[in-house]
């Protein structure tokens, strides 16, 4: 595992249904993009994919971190292993599960959906 992540630029995009590479179509005048085994969406249809897949990963992410947490303190309450270690552990977990939560209920730098960007622009 890397020391820090970067953002560096994506050298290409990929398909939320199959994670394969995008290409965009040239010739059609309506912005498309085709994954390698046929998914054809447009720009708008790959944006709401995302959106719904950064949902779907930060809630798994939310319940890992809340189990990591319980199973430390049930190995805690048990005298399983070094304390000190999986209290440790059971902090971190917490501290980076308060964080997802936040970004989840909207207290973070959440991406911001289609839905709440088109409401911005009718306001």
């Amino acid at each position: 595992m890397s020391e820090e992540y970067v953002l560096n630029k994506p050298t290409h995009l990929t398909c939320p249904e199959c994670g394969g590479a995008l290409a965009k179509i040239e010739s059609d005048p309506i912005p498309k993009f085709a994954c390698h085994i046929g998914h054809v969406l447009t720009g708008e249809a790959v944006l709401e994919a995302q959106d719904e897949l950064i949902e779907r990963s930060l809630t798994t992410a939310l319940a890992m971190l809340n189990e990591r947490g319980e199973l430390c303190r049930q190995m805690i309450d048990e005298g399983i292993s070094d304390r000190a270690r999986l209290e440790g552990i059971m902090r971190h977990a917490r501290a980076r599960a308060e964080n997802v939560r936040d970004l989840l209920n909207g207290r973070g730098s959440k991406p911001i959906s289609l839905t709440e960007e088109r409401h911005r622009r009718t306001l």
